[in-house]
């Protein structure tokens, strides 16, 4: 890990760089769970950066160092490089010097990241969705094509507040038929950081659940559906029968499906149907 993905990972969702008169630089990030920030303080601290942990006026948590005192005189340009005046606005940007590492989308994810389950609709396969509504539509088209480029498939959907209920700007959505949850996941980790796992990220959608960082990845359900639209599932199911010592004929009499089919999807050249991958 490089100290730029961490930062610019964080950046991309809920981290801010106030500077005050003299040009003093803070890197501030909040989360509702100090336990997290706690997590995140020790990457930090790898680096030879010493940060420290506060509550704020809205009783969220907030981590921050002095980016002036910090060991990297480089990240005196962040301010710089993420911020400018638009309309008499200060706003945050997306320097165009951006590369999306698996790192900085990891730690994207989880500032402003989140996994969509349709409760109505139990065949849905579950879609992703980046905040992006704070950055200007042209920001959001040139991480669209940086997310292009990592083979991941997004598209910007009108962001509506759960609060105030209007139209905010946009978010990001997965698309579900073409394996993008599959390949995003892949690239950030299967699973959820197990330290920061039962970390509260607050209560959420129009239920008002508690919600943790580990319902940002999918469960086993979630995997049955998301594998669905996936042929990379092929090499998987292959090993796992080879593991089970079990021929194509044999597992194709269990599933109750044709051998072809059995050897299509090893070879990649088909998809399983939702309801067979259950009894797989």
């Amino acid at each position: 890990m490089k100290i730029n993905e961490l930062i610019y990972g964080n950046l991309l969702g809920d981290a801010s760089i106030r500077s005050d008169k003299s040009k003093y630089f803070t890197y501030q990030i909040v989360a509702k769970d100090k336990k997290f920030l706690k997590w995140l303080k020790n990457f930090f601290k790898e680096f030879g950066i010493k940060c420290w942990i506060s509550k704020n006026k809205t009783e969220l948590f907030l981590l921050g160092f002095y980016i002036n005192s910090c060991p990297f005189p480089e990240l005196m340009s962040l301010r710089k490089k993420w911020y400018r005046k638009v309309n008499g606005k200060i706003l945050k940007v997306i320097p165009r010097d951006l590369k999306l590492t698996p790192t900085t989308l990891l730690f994207w994810y989880l500032g402003d990241g989140s996994l969509v389950r349709r409760k109505n609709d139990k065949n849905r396969v579950p879609f992703i969705v980046l905040a992006t509504n704070n950055f200007l539509k042209e920001d959001i088209n040139f991480l669209v094509k940086k997310l292009k480029k990592l083979d991941l498939n997004f598209y910007p959907v009108k962001y509506k507040s759960g609060f105030t209920g209007k139209e905010c700007g946009y978010c990001l959505y997965s698309n579900t038929q073409d394996g993008t949850p599959f390949r995003f996941f892949k690239l950030i980790g299967f699973e959820c950081p197990r330290e920061i796992a039962n970390c509260s990220t607050g209560k959420k959608g129009i239920y008002k659940e508690e919600k943790f960082f580990k319902d940002k990845w999918p469960n086993e359900e979630d995997w049955i559906k998301i594998l669905s639209n996936v042929k990379e599932i092929g090499p998987i199911l292959r090993r796992k029968r080879l593991e089970l010592g079990l021929s194509q004929n044999q597992l194709a009499k269990k599933v109750g499906i044709r051998r072809e089919n059995i050897r299509d999807v090893e070879l990649e050249k088909r998809n399983l149907r939702l309801k067979t991958l259950e009894k797989f």
